[in-house]
Parts: C-alpha cells; structure tokens; sequence
C-alpha cells in the first residue's frame, strides 16, 4: 500500500517509537486534508476560516489534532497546555514547530466545540483508511487487562452519605421483591437533602446535614432489621419450646 513504506520510515524515528497510534494518526491526516474538513465548521463556529491560524489562534488542524492528542493522553486542559512545552511528540502532532504554543484556555475555546460524536466520526473514517492502506493487521487482535478511567464526583461527606443510602434501598428492593418483606423508602426525601445541601450556603448546610443524617440512620436501621430476619436461626418447634420454657 502507498503509505505502509512512508510508516516505516516514519516509525523509525525515535519521537514516535512509543506512540505508534499517534504516528499512523499523523501519517493519515497528513494524507487526507479531507478528515480536518469534517469538523471544520464546527471549530469555527461561524468565525471567518482565514482567522484561524493566525497569531492569537491554533489552525483548524492543530484543534482537531489537539483534540485527538487530548483524547488518546487523557488529558485535561492544563495538562495538554503543559505537554505542548514539555513533549516533543505532542509538538509534532500539534505541528508546533514554529515554537508557537497556546493557552489551556485556547484550547478550551476551540475543542470544546468538538463533540463526543463528531470526534467519533472522524476516528471512525481514520480507521477505515488505515484499514485500507493495510496499516491495520485485521487478522491480529491485541488485549490486556489495562484498568481503564472512569468519571467519579467528588468524595464529599454529602455524596457519600448519598450513595450509602441510595444503594441501601437498591438492595432492599430486591430483597424485599424477593422475600416479600414490606419497607420505607427514604430516597425521596434523602435525594432533596443531597441538592439542597449542595446548593444552600455554608451556614444552612449544617441543619440539612443532620437531617440527611437521620434519614441515613433510617435506613441503615430498616437494613440491619432486615438483615436479622434473615440471618435469624430457624428453631424446628419441639426446640422452640424447650428454648422458650428454659
């Protein structure tokens, strides 16, 4: 295929040796000015073309390419600000040769117009190229066992509390279905006490927090007489009796 002997050489130099998704990733746009275009009304948001690129601002490439760049990384935006000036490879994606860096705020303005979607499009057509060119080995599948990130809110006492009595009921639920047991249901009010608690200022958060506090107690309560229902011994009835006359 026509790129596979430019990826060779490509590869071997050293800035791409251990980012060789990024380095197919630069090769095919490289090749096909037509991918950029895709999001390219998009990053411009009505702004005239021409203005991107010039001195206060990335080109419409350098966004897309910061953008895949940040998604591969996960990066945040001050980290992809400080990896344009520390990491050589991230210089070459972005084609920051000119020695031109920008700011974690403009790179928020411009790829935050960039979709989770049209990212995925436009991943998606790069593959199919790849795949093409033969620069994918589709005969081949590599697996590992990479924990992979996941969004997680804040450890605050106001959620955790939250979570303790949400996932409570979600188990009473299914055990009550199930034993057909009877139970009072605190998430209602306990999910009010969460916001309102979030939103009320620093002075009124004390009160809301040692009401969610009781719902709290109520619920763990209404768990640990459940638990006892069920893990109580069950007495054959001649045993019963000689228990209950002892």
């Amino acid at each position: 295929m026509r790129l596979v002997k430019e990826a060779l050489l490509q590869f071997n130099k050293v800035d791409w040796r251990r980012n060789l998704e990024l380095g197919l990733i630069d090769l095919i746009l490289n090749h096909n000015p037509q991918l950029i275009a895709l999001l390219a009304h998009d990053i411009t948001d009505g702004e005239p073309a021409k203005r991107m690129g010039r001195q206060d601002s990335p080109s419409v490439e350098q966004v897309v390419r910061a953008g895949i760049f940040k998604e591969f990384k996960k990066l945040d935006y001050r980290e992809l600000e400080y990896a344009q000036s520390d990491s050589y490879v991230c210089q070459a994606f972005l084609k920051l040769q000119d020695g031109k860096l920008y700011s974690l705020k403009t790179w928020n303005k411009y790829i935050s117009r960039i979709s989770a979607e049209q990212l995925t499009v436009l991943l998606a057509e790069i593959n199919k190229i790849a795949i093409q060119e033969g620069l994918v080995d589709l005969d081949r599948i590599r697996m590992d066992t990479t924990v992979v990130e996941t969004n997680i809110h804040t450890p605050t006492n106001n959620s955790l509390v939250w979570d303790c009595i949400k996932e409570s009921h979600r188990l009473l639920a299914h055990l009550a279905d199930k034993e057909q047991i009877p139970y009072r249901d605190y998430t209602q009010g306990a999910k009010k006490s969460f916001f309102a608690i979030n939103n009320s200022k620093a002075d009124k958060r004390t009160d809301l927090f040692i009401k969610q506090l009781k719902q709290f107690t109520k619920t763990i309560n209404q768990v640990d007489k459940f638990a006892k229902k069920k893990t109580a011994p069950r007495l054959k009835p001649w045993k019963a009796i000689l228990f209950a006359s002892s």
